[in-house]
């Protein structure tokens, strides 16, 4: 029997790594099924598919096949959920008064800054990250990744604008930081997010004297890490979707940084790249 379990669970869509758009969109196909044979008067068969439909939610994640490729571009379209953006929110996202946030800060002025600081280093054409600040990050993102969301919170609102608000939000049966510019931007942050791009401002207080530099520095470090911020284990790039992530109907996948232990998306590189 267990081995039987073993074989029907899908951890990759439960627990922690749930999908609560494939949850809701399934929970509601079989109370519509289910109702539907208890209209009839087929009762029994009614209990049955709602038995064994809650049953593989709960075990799977989901009963229809195929619903993380489809369910989450459902939620989207009707906009119930904050983490169908191919690109995850950043501190340099929010707005600040009639500025533009940090996309005021040049992605040229960004670069040149963390390059007279020593914190990436050209490699022919690529860039890569000195290692004294990235052991500085990793160590950062150690220190904070067993914090809770409050304690990011705070962290963040030491390290945003004074006109930004920082607090924690939650959708789907998942909690997320938001942040708020005085222009009424707003911006979510999801926890990886906030480790790796706090741990990158925090390892650059000593490097680079800009605040606004440091915001906006998080979003392009983030291409460059080479482990999670949340279990410290290998990121791949791959093209293949993640939940939550909505391609438009013609279009390739962009490539992503990601982490398949946590099931979670660091980084989207441009569709040219």
């Amino acid at each position: 029997m267990t081995s039987l379990l073993e074989r029907i669970r899908r951890p990759e869509y439960t627990g922690s790594n749930r999908c609560w758009p494939c949850t809701i969109t399934n929970g509601a196909l079989v109370a519509v099924a289910a109702t539907a044979l208890a209209l009839i008067r087929r009762g029994r068969l009614a209990a049955a598919v709602g038995i064994a439909g809650l049953a593989s939610i709960g075990l799977r994640g989901y009963v229809v096949p195929y619903t993380p490729r489809f369910a989450p571009q459902l939620a989207a379209a009707l906009s119930l959920d904050p983490h169908d953006a191919d690109e995850p929110g950043s501190l340099s996202g929010v707005s600040e008064g009639d500025e533009a946030g940090d996309d005021a800060v040049s992605g040229e002025a960004v670069l040149a800054a963390l390059v007279e600081a020593n914190v990436v280093v050209p490699d022919g054409e690529e860039l890569r990250l000195e290692p004294a600040f990235r052991s500085a990050w990793r160590d950062e993102m150690r220190s904070l990744r067993d914090d809770d969301l409050e304690a990011l919170a705070r962290l963040a609102d030491r390290h945003t604008a004074p006109e930004t608000d920082v607090w924690v939000g939650s959708s789907f049966g998942r909690s997320y930081l938001v942040l708020q510019g005085e222009g009424g931007g707003i911006v979510t942050l999801r926890r990886e997010i906030a480790v790796a791009e706090l741990g990158a401002a925090r390892a650059l207080e000593s490097r680079v004297d800009d605040p606004a530099i440091r915001r906006a520095a998080g979003r392009p470090l983030r291409s460059l890490l080479e482990t999670c911020p949340l279990c410290e284990g290998s990121l791949e790039i791959t093209q293949s979707t993640c939940c939550g992530e909505v391609t438009p109907i013609g279009s390739l996948p962009s490539e992503k940084l990601y982490c398949p232990d946590c099931n979670v998306r660091l980084f989207t590189f441009d569709r040219e790249r």
